[in-house]
């Protein structure tokens, strides 16, 4: 069982695809909330590699995707 605060991006990655998992979820109130998925995701330091694979593109995408949301310098 895993348990997120609200808001708190979260993600889960099964790291051997020839062991299928199964995931269920609930959320604990009727308002679930919202959270910015681009901007929460792509700068949260999940490995680019996870990333890749989860959106089923290439590193050099997802390296493209942070360059353009991320706060300039």
């Amino acid at each position: 069982m895993f348990i997120f605060p609200k808001g708190l991006v979260h993600y889960q990655y099964n790291a051997n695809p020839t062991d299928p998992a199964t995931a269920i979820s609930a959320f604990g109130s009727a308002n679930a909330g919202a959270v910015s998925v681009p901007l929460s995701v792509f700068s949260t330091g999940i490995d680019d590699d996870i990333l890749a694979k989860a959106f089923k593109t290439d590193v050099a995408t997802i390296q493209k995707i942070k360059a353009g949301i991320a706060p300039p310098k």
